[in-house]
């Protein structure tokens, strides 16, 4: 039995089950009266109110898949493949681990909501994150080690990492159909990297949040008829920054290198110059960094005169691009990466070209 049959199934079950909880979610969304409602703010450019529950109904659809197809390998292994039902331990190895990633994911989730409903405040969201991070990263199995002993270490920059991505791609969130499908093709890469590294439950965890992704997706992109929210945003965020982390691998009988802890950062390089990128403009106009604003790269590439949903294909291409080279980096030596590192810079080098040429006329 070929494992890519599992993950197209584990994707293929959140997809579906995503595609029955979104519509209910939203229905509730509009009965619990939690909507996003522009009120006339600058950055929130859609003219009715729009339901906010998509990350509840992704949560429901990522756990009911991970759990389900573990239930199922447990109470079923008498019709299970000869090759799967030797892998039971091993599942069954994982579980807290699986135990706390969820719980992390739940609490983040719950978070957002209730800045949904009723805005917590930067400051409380940013203590609320640390708090959930800082106990996630207690775990010993999700860490950022980039070959560092100290534990105490290796937590801190676990922790800088899950906050820097959870409020990246909570950023990043700022039009329809944008930061769903980036989730969708960065788990996917994800999903590939640990497949091609034999590391079974990261690409069933990375495949299970793509389908996630895929199902709201369809509700998401233009015209949104759904959005994700600080919910959504949190727990993929959140997903995003473990998945990459339990991909930071190396094999043993290779010398160290950095390619491991590029391959994540790659995968999530639009997001990661995105921040950067309107951070450093909020910064220049002295406005606060958690100010929403139209200097996101998808917003720079609808000014260029492209529609909306070519922006966000434009954005989602340029991922996928870069991304895919960050799979090549399992197998190349350190010329080539360097050569991978040079093409994605120039990528987004050009990019930045483009949008300057747009300010300037």
């Amino acid at each position: 039995m070929k494992w890519w049959i599992i993950y197209f199934l584990v994707g293929g079950c959140a997809t579906g089950v995503t595609l029955i909880t979104t519509p209910i979610c939203r229905n509730i969304s509009w009965k619990l009266d939690i909507l996003d409602i522009p009120l006339g703010e600058f950055h929130k450019k859609h003219g009715e109110s729009t339901p906010l529950l998509g990350g509840i109904a992704m949560l429901i659809s990522w756990i009911i898949t991970v759990y389900g197809g573990l239930l199922y390998c447990i109470k079923l292994q008498h019709i299970l493949p000869d090759e799967l039902v030797y892998r039971i331990p091993g599942i069954l190895s994982v579980q807290p681990l699986l135990y706390v990633i969820t719980a992390g994911g739940i609490a983040l989730t719950i978070m957002g909501l209730i800045d949904d409903k009723k805005p917590l405040g930067p400051l409380v969201k940013f203590i609320l994150q640390f708090v959930i991070c800082s106990i996630v990263a207690i775990y010993p199995k999700i860490r950022v080690t980039i070959f560092v002993e100290s534990p105490v270490l290796t937590w801190i920059i676990t922790v800088c990492w899950f906050m820097f991505i959870i409020n990246a791609f909570n950023f990043f969130d700022n039009m329809d159909g944008l930061a769903s499908g980036m989730a969708f093709i960065a788990s996917i890469l994800f999903t590939l990297v640990a497949a091609f590294g034999n590391q079974i439950f990261v690409a069933a965890l990375g495949a299970a949040t793509a389908g996630a992704a895929l199902g709201f997706y369809f509700y998401n992109r233009h015209p949104a008829s759904i959005f994700m929210g600080d919910s959504g945003s949190h727990f993929l965020g959140y997903m995003l920054a473990v998945i990459g982390t339990l991909t930071m691998f190396y094999h043993p009988s290779t010398s160290p290198t950095l390619a491991p802890l590029l391959i994540p950062i790659l995968v999530l390089a639009v997001i990661i110059f995105d921040t950067f990128a309107v951070v450093i403009i909020r910064l220049k106009k002295r406005l606060p960094i958690y100010c929403g604003d139209h200097n996101h790269i998808s917003h720079r590439f609808h000014d260029m005169g492209v529609s909306k949903k070519q922006a966000v294909f434009i954005v989602h291409m340029l991922a996928l691009s870069i991304g895919l080279g960050a799979i090549t980096l399992m197998w190349l030596e350190s010329k080539g990466v360097i050569l991978v590192l040079i093409q994605s810079a120039a990528m987004l080098l050009l990019v930045v070209i483009l949008h300057q040429i747009k300010k300037t006329d």
